[in-house]
């Protein structure tokens, strides 16, 4: 409780000063030597209650009192007075008091009277906030119906001729111009009529405007429609209307990502009825809403028909096992380049329809986990699942998609890398056991790195650097092992030993053997029988 003690005699102030205080420790108490300096400090601080004398110099209590009533300022009066007249107690009540003490002030009957003063101030404090809560129920009622009827007339659901109670209607029956706006925010929750009269003074410079709250899109999102009557042909003004656009949107930043879809009334229509082509002008503005997807559009796009929006030959040209491969490469260079280039193409310059974008990159995520299937670690593999069924669908920006593909990409990319750094000693011994038993057969070295899901240029510097010499190295040494053993065996004729370890050309076999051992296939068999006869005559 807030209280102010008038009174022209210091001892009298002080003494009723002091024992408010003591009975109510908790209130806030103020004083004045007089009515005027009291009527300044109730116009300042509006306390709950005023105990004022009558009988003050400057402005008395009862000229107080009328003062307080002509200047419509709301606190309870307690009149306390020295005087026991009925005159003066009838004057005070007339003038508003609410009630009247006398002096010496005795303390049982203030108390009695605090406690009055809290009950009724309690229930004073409760019917203002039934009061505001009532005016706020009246409030939102009032905006859900004034919405519902906009979305009627949005749709073209209001029958031709039906009168719309809005004071709008005038200016709505006329418009030739549309803006969607949408605002999405993560937090607190939007300053809706400010938001409202903010961007009808900005767009008011192009002609007559309203702007409604339309609908809440989700929990985190609002929607405001601006429908304006201008005056100029619908192609001019409405470059200068999206730049205008574009910098209240740099304002709003902070609410959230702001975006705008403007359509206009095309000429051959302007003489027709709004309730005939709003349904039209409407969806119009929620396509060209959409495609502000594109940040190229910086967060504003005018519906043009011969705009291209929707664009469908738009190609995706971002091959996956390309993409696989540039994983595997030391420096995450290369796969970013292609990610990126591969949708700048693809979005046609904010033209392709954001939907077929998702799509795409949802797909490459997918099939990119299942090309790394067993090889990178399962909790990477998840995070692609989870990114390219859930985040992916609900992205609001191309930013925010190109954001989510590179992030999970890098995070293949390091799996991959930590793979390689883990797993190389291994991949290259087990390399060199599967050429031993497949040296027969056709090999290349992009088939031992994709046996073993390594990237064929890391490959082969991976099995150089381990071992010093190359994989077709390891494969020609293995094979020339394999022909000795058959040369000295003596059992099968030159182009059945070629064959055997993986030549099909007898002249090209012979051509290597000679050049790793020194002599033709037909002279090492040769120098092979004297050693033979040697041994066996021993």
């Amino acid at each position: 409780m807030n209280i102010l003690i008038v009174d022209d005699e210091p001892r009298h102030l002080r003494g009723m000063a002091g024992m408010i205080q003591m009975m109510r420790p908790g209130a806030k108490v103020k004083t004045a030597k007089d009515g005027e300096a009291a009527l300044a400090l109730v116009r300042e601080e509006q306390p709950d209650v005023v105990l004022s004398d009558i009988q003050m110099p400057n402005l008395d209590g009862l000229a107080f009192l009328q003062r307080l009533k002509e200047e419509e300022l709301q606190t309870k009066v307690v009149m306390v007075s020295a005087y026991n007249l009925f005159e003066y107690a009838q004057r005070a009540i007339r003038h508003g008091a609410y009630d009247y003490l006398l002096k010496p002030v005795d303390m049982d009957k203030v108390e009695v009277l605090l406690q009055r003063l809290d009950r009724q101030l309690a229930e004073e404090e409760r019917e203002r906030g039934e009061s505001a809560e009532m005016k706020q129920k009246l409030e939102l009622a009032s905006s859900a119906y004034r919405s519902r009827l906009l979305h009627q007339w949005l749709n073209g659901e209001l029958s031709p001729g039906e009168p719309v109670d809005l004071e709008e209607w005038p200016l709505l029956a006329q418009m030739n111009t549309l803006v969607l706006t949408e605002i999405r925010a993560e937090g607190e929750a939007f300053p809706v009529q400010e938001l409202v009269e903010q961007l009808k003074q900005r767009v008011s410079a192009y002609g007559e405007a309203c702007v409604f709250p339309l609908q809440t899109v989700s929990q985190h999102s609002i929607r405001l429609v601006t429908v304006l009557k201008r005056e100029s042909k619908p192609a001019e003004g409405i470059e200068e209307l999206r730049s205008s656009l574009m910098r209240q949107t740099e304002i709003w930043r902070a609410c959230g990502m702001v975006s705008h879809g403007i359509a206009a009334l095309r000429e051959e229509h302007r003489v027709k009825p709004a309730e005939t082509y709003i349904s039209s002008l409407y969806r119009q503005a929620e396509e060209a809403l959409e495609y502000a997807f594109h940040e190229v559009w910086e967060g504003v796009v005018t519906f043009e028909p011969d705009a291209g929006l929707g664009n469908t030959s738009a190609v995706f040209q971002l091959d996956g096992e390309q993409l696989f491969e540039a994983l595997q490469e030391q420096s995450f260079a290369r796969a970013e380049a292609m990610c990126r280039d591969a949708f700048a193409e693809l979005a046609s310059q904010g033209r392709t329809e954001p939907k077929l974008m998702k799509n795409y990159a949802s797909l490459t995520l997918m099939k990119l986990k299942s090309r790394t299937s067993g090889i990178i670690d399962q909790q990477v593999g998840s995070a692609l699942a989870d990114t390219a069924s859930t985040a992916i669908p609900s992205c609001i920006s191309s930013g925010m998609l190109m954001e989510l593909m590179l992030g999970r990409l890098a995070e293949v990319h390091k799996s991959l890398t930590e793979r390689k750094q883990g797993s190389g000693e291994l991949a290259v011994e087990q390399c060199l056991n599967w050429i031993q038993g497949h040296y027969a057969e056709d090999l290349t070295l992009e088939m031992a790195a994709e046996q073993f899901h390594f990237n064929p240029s890391y490959f082969s510097t991976l099995m150089k650097s381990r071992t010093g010499r190359s994989f077709s190295d390891h494969l020609t040494e293995a094979r020339m092992r394999a022909a000795k053993e058959l040369l000295a065996g003596g059992r099968f004729k030159i182009y059945e030993i070629a064959e055997q370890c993986g030549y099909r050309d007898t002249k090209y076999f012979t051509r290597i053997f000679k050049r790793q051992v020194g002599l033709s296939p037909e002279a090492y068999k040769h120098t092979l029988r004297p050693q033979t006869g040697r041994g066996d005559r021993s």
